[in-house]
């Protein structure tokens, strides 16, 4: 049979933008429709994204996965499978340590017992990672390299509670600036505060400043639809405004 990208997306749960970057890295070749030009996927191309997503899982990058999908035999297969099972036995270690901490949340509201700050903390921090991971890192690696990608990881997984809550904070109080500065759009005070509390957020997320790099995340707020979605959801344009103030304060 054959499926549009669409269907696809919907039913693997990878979004129609990753898909075409799949494309253009050579993993998924879907056939084109000579008429209207729209794009439609086969049952094998189906198999392949499974087996990419599956390889992702791994922690294989994509110029690794290629290759693989071209061709494995049964026992290699099975090898690298049996090594995707130890990865998620080990997830399945970090889900029971976040069940605990909700566990003790609930008894620490009850008054039942009294948690520790670092107690609070514990599991969340890698969790984020791992979904960050799942939704970004093939196109942040592309984008800005290996080595960026691995010290902003670091930097979040050695984070404190204190600078973790403090990013929170500083993503909260960006969000509610952006919905004023919407309303207020000649106001440089607020232009201003939108920058640097972006630009502090963003050391913070990275464990380092680039301003041409802080520059181009923000090109990703208004062309890719995960972005956009994440910011416009709390006030519709938003997203658009960040980018451009971000621009308005950093020349080429």
């Amino acid at each position: 049979m054959n499926y549009k990208i669409g269907y696809i997306s919907k039913i693997s749960g990878v979004s129609t933008r990753t898909l075409r970057f799949y494309e253009q890295k050579g993993l998924i070749i879907p056939k084109k429709d000579p008429q209207t030009n729209y794009r439609y996927y086969t049952d094998q191309d189906i198999n392949t994204l499974q087996q990419i997503l599956l390889y992702k899982e791994l922690g294989l990058e994509l110029s690794e996965i290629k290759p693989l999908i071209q061709g494995l035999d049964n026992k290699t297969t099975i090898e690298l499978l049996e090594s995707h099972l130890n990865e998620l036995s080990k997830r399945q270690v970090q889900i029971q340590t976040i069940i605990n901490t909700i566990q003790s949340t609930i008894q620490s509201i009850k008054g039942e017992i009294t948690m520790k700050n670092d107690q609070k903390f514990e599991g969340l921090k890698n969790k984020l990672i791992n979904d960050n991971d799942t939704k970004y890192k093939d196109e942040v690696i592309d984008k800005y390299g290996n080595e960026s990608y691995e010290q902003s990881k670091k930097s979040f997984k050695n984070m404190t509670k204190e600078t973790f809550d403090h990013m929170n904070n500083l993503n909260d109080e960006l969000i509610q600036t952006l919905i004023k500065l919407k309303n207020d759009r000649n106001n440089p005070k607020l232009e201003e505060k939108v920058f640097n509390l972006h630009k502090e957020w963003i050391t913070i997320t990275w464990g380092k400043y680039n301003p041409q790099a802080h520059k181009g995340v923000t090109d990703l707020y208004i062309s890719d639809e995960r972005f956009t979605s994440y910011y416009d959801n709390h006030e519709p344009g938003i997203a658009k405004i960040l980018r451009d103030t971000v621009h308005k304060f950093i020349l080429d």
